[in-house]
């Protein structure tokens, strides 16, 4: 079981940095909540700490499960 690993860049500084998903299922992410609807299951919403030591901001990136990926299968 792999996990999707993605790279996002911090909305604060432009910092570069890498986000795990937290399971198999929730393979699409984004800063910002999806549009209802979009999605199967639920949100999962996970925090991370910018690494820039200027900025140190703290960042929500949402996990979800895209229903595109269900019209596939």
């Amino acid at each position: 079981m792999v996990s999707s690993i993605g790279v996002l860049e911090c909305p604060f500084c432009d910092e570069i940095f890498e986000v795990k998903s937290p399971d198999k299922l929730h393979t699409a992410f984004s800063t910002t909540k999806p549009v209802p609807k979009s999605y199967h299951a639920d949100v999962v919403g996970k925090k991370h700490k910018c690494q820039n030591p200027k900025c140190k901001k703290t960042i929500t990136v949402y996990w979800y499960a895209p229903l595109e990926y269900f019209t596939r299968m």
